[in-house]
């Protein structure tokens, strides 16, 4: 079984200019194994920042960046029906998504 470590950026978000400042970069490295679900991933993510506001989210990989159309999105099932999903994050484990050392898996959060 696969164990993948990444290294988790806040990128955009609501944050005051003073925390800003302090905090010019907001990252956490974390691990999880191969057969957890990007729900689980999602989770992860949530406690390894302190968040507690849920809200939509979905997963990209691959693609030049957020939202890029050649980004393969997972979400959940019924998330956005105008959306194409390559998976759903209930369903989809870590080894499913192949990914390559140093590739980009996104985690939008706050959709709708």
């Amino acid at each position: 079984m696969n164990i993948y470590t990444l290294e988790v950026f806040i990128i955009t978000g609501p944050a005051s200019k003073k925390f800003i400042k302090k905090n010019p970069v907001i990252s956490r490295t974390l691990e999880i194994l191969g057969d957890q679900t990007l729900v689980e991933l999602h989770e992860i993510i949530f406690k390894t920042f302190n968040r507690f506001e849920e809200h939509l989210y979905e997963f990209q990989v691959g693609g030049k960046g957020p939202n890029d159309p050649k980004a393969r999105r997972y979400g959940p099932g019924e998330a956005n029906e105008t959306i194409e999903l390559a998976g759903d994050v209930a369903q989809t484990v870590m080894d499913a998504l192949k990914l390559k050392k140093d590739e980009s898996l996104y985690h939008l959060n706050n959709l709708g």
